[in-house]
Formats: structure tokens, C-alpha cells, sequence
């Protein structure tokens, strides 16, 4: 079965979300025969600058060919450029333009750099060549000042969710298909399930999650919807935090009561079992101090829009702050906790120095 990430890549500039400036430009640029020879794309990972770059060659070239693609992570080295350059001198056999997008071009070595920076500054006839970067600022100046640059904004919240949605809805229509569901079947999914047919089945609070993890990046989105219906179609909150394997946010809301009450015996046997579990306690104490921070966030804003926390929490937050002083109560547990995970980077026995932190700080009642 195809990746859905691949399954649903767009394919043309109409299909790619927000980034409408970046693609508006192209367009015209397409339209009025006035693209550039090099380009820069930047911008964080799954944003789509790989996805423009390749719709950009498509539609330069009028759908014939394919672009050069080179992965700089693992082609980074002076030969590996100089390959590049003295293809470059060959016209295309299959369309007007010879494209060559160079991905994670930020890995490319100085002396690859130097080599790169003639071609661009004067490129072969009928050449493109399309950087694609999460790190821009790897990138010496002097190839900066010979490339036309464009910054792909992160995806927001509200478009991955969306995204997310119509995914499911096709997903859904081709379950139908398959499974030979009658017409009224496609109308409503109701009627499909009367039909026996199994559709994914999601609540808005899940696709809210996976959004907000996502961090602004589609593609990672998109895998981790992957991911979480390799598990099941029923994308309940529980079934997403299984699938993920992300914070057991019981277990978070348990420890902070523990640590507030100075309740001692509980941190021990919170600690104890999720070793025994075979939780990696460094990343445990990690993910703690990011579920800390959501605390903090909250408290100050109270919008679940800006924080990882599922709004299906809400009522242990609420009932959380009953028992937390203040604020700066808060800042102090967290500022703890930020420090103990520094500790923890060299520690080769986390456990007992875990152990021991959370119990002085829960002796001293977080104050």
C-alpha cells in the first residue's frame, strides 16, 4: 500500500497549502517566461519546498522529463559537484530545460560550495538549478547573492487539520470503492456502515493532536496519520497516544500531583514502573519538562491552540491548578526540571539521580 504522504503529494501549485505568495510568484514567473536559473528554497521540514520544486520543473518544461534530484545529505563532496557540472554541459534529450534540484543543499562541504559557485553564477543554456534547505544559514553568502531566494512558511494549525480531514474523506470513498458499497454508501458514511464496510472513523480532537505535533510541517502530519491508522481506522485519542507513543499525559498529570503534594511514595512508584516498562527515563524526564511548559503556556493564555496538551485534559488541568500556589510556583518547577534534563545528558544512571531530584524537590513542596 502506497505512503499516504506520496499517496496525497501535490502535484500541481493549485494542490499546495499555504504558500500562496511562493507559488503566486512562480506562477507568473511560468506565465510571463521570466523564471530564474537558480533557485533557493527554504524553510522547515515538510513545508513543501521539494514538492514546489519538482511542480516548478513540471510546469517549466510543459509535463515532459523529470528533474535531477540530488539528496547534498549523501552527495555532498567537490566530485559529487563536479559530476553535476559536467552533466549540466549536456542539453536535455526529453524537455526544453534540465532541472536540478539539489535537497538538503545546507550539507554540501566548502569545497563542493566553490566548485557549485561558478555553474550558478553563469549556468549552461537551458539549465534551472533549485536549492531545497531547512538550514539557510549554512549557506555561504557568495552563493546566496546568486540565487533567487524564496522562505516557505510553516503550515498553520488550522490548514493541516483540514488537510487532514479531506485525506480521510478520500480514504474513506476508496474504502468504499473496494469494498463494492452502493451508491448511497459514497453519499453517507452511515449508510456504508450499515453496508459492513469499516470506514476510518476520527475525532476532531485527534486530528487537533497530530496537528499540533506536526510542529507546521504537512508531511510529518501526514506520516503520523500514516502511522496512527496502521493502528486502527478508529482514531480515538487513546488510540492515537498508543499508536504515537507519545506522553502518557495520566502519568504527567499523576507525577505533578505527586511532586505539588509532596507526595513522596507515588513519584517512587511512578518512577519504578515506568523503568520497568522499559521507558527511556532521560526522554521520559524530557517529554516532562515539555508537558511543564504546556502547563506554563496555559495557565497564562488558557487556549489549548498554542499547547500539545488534547483539550480532552482540560478537566485535569483544571483540577491540577486547584492545588498549584501561583504561577511563579509553576516557573519554579519547570525551571527544576529544564535543569535536570541538562544533568541527565552525561549521566550513564539516571535513575537514581531522578529519584533523588524529584524527591528533594517534592520534600521542598515545588515552592
Amino acid at each position: 500500500m502506497k505512503a499516504l504522504a506520496l499517496k496525497y503529494r501535490p502535484q500541481t501549485f493549485e494542490d499546495v497549502v499555504e504558500q500562496g505568495v511562493v507559488v503566486k510568484i512562480l506562477q507568473d514567473q511560468i506565465k510571463n517566461k521570466t523564471h530564474d536559473n537558480s533557485y533557493l528554497f527554504t524553510g522547515g521540514a515538510g513545508t513543501g519546498k521539494t514538492t514546489v520544486a519538482r511542480i516548478l520543473a513540471t510546469q517549466i518544461n510543459k509535463g515532459k522529463g523529470n528533474p535531477i534530484e540530488i539528496d547534498a545529505a549523501s552527495n555532498n563532496g567537490v566530485n559529487d559537484v563536479r559530476q553535476i557540472i559536467d552533466d549540466a554541459q549536456f542539453k536535455s534529450l526529453n524537455s526544453e530545460y534540465k532541472v536540478y534540484i539539489l535537497d538538503e543543499c545546507h550539507m554540501f562541504s566548502i569545497g563542493a560550495w566553490n566548485a557549485l559557485l561558478k555553474i550558478l553564477e553563469e549556468p549552461p543554456a537551458k539549465t534551472i538549478f533549485i536549492l531545497c534547505t531547512t538550514d539557510p544559514q549554512k549557506i555561504p553568502a557568495t552563493i546566496l547573492s546568486r540565487v533567487a531566494r524564496y522562505d516557505f512558511k510553516r503550515i498553520t494549525f488550522e490548514g493541516i487539520v483540514e488537510r487532514l480531514r479531506t485525506i480521510i474523506e478520500r480514504e474513506n470513498q476508496d474504502i468504499i470503492t473496494s469494498n463494492r458499497g452502493s451508491q448511497d454508501a459514497h453519499i453517507d458514511a452511515n449508510w456504508a456502515e450499515k453496508e459492513g464496510i469499516d470506514l476510518i472513523r476520527y475525532q476532531d480532537d485527534s486530528l487537533e493532536y497530530i496537528a499540533k505535533i506536526a510542529d507546521g510541517g504537512m508531511r510529518d502530519a501526514i506520516t503520523l496519520l500514516d502511522k496512527c491508522l496502521s493502528y486502527s481506522n478508529d482514531l480515538s485519542m487513546e488510540n492515537i497516544l498508543k499508536s504515537l507513543g507519545t506522553v502518557d499525559y495520566d502519568i504527567m498529570f499523576k507525577l505533578s500531583h505527586a511532586i505539588i503534594n509532596s507526595d513522596t511514595s507515588s513519584i517512587i512508584e511512578i518512577i519504578e514502573t515506568t523503568y520497568n516498562n522499559g521507558i527511556d527515563l532521560k526522554q521520559f524526564i524530557k517529554q516532562y519538562s515539555h508537558f511543564l511548559l504546556d502547563l506554563n503556556k496555559y495557565f497564562i493564555i488558557e487556549d489549548f491552540r498554542y499547547i500539545k496538551i488534547p483539550i480532552t485534559y482540560k478537566d485535569d488541568i483544571d483540577e491540577l491548578q486547584l492545588y498549584i500556589k501561583d504561577i511563579e510556583q509553576l516557573n519554579y518547577l519547570l525551571e527544576f526540571i529544564i535543569n535536570l534534563n541538562n544533568e541527565l545528558k552525561w549521566e550513564t544512571s539516571p535513575k537514581q539521580l531522578i529519584e533523588a531530584s524529584l524527591l528533594i524537590l517534592a520534600l521542598k513542596g515545588a515552592e
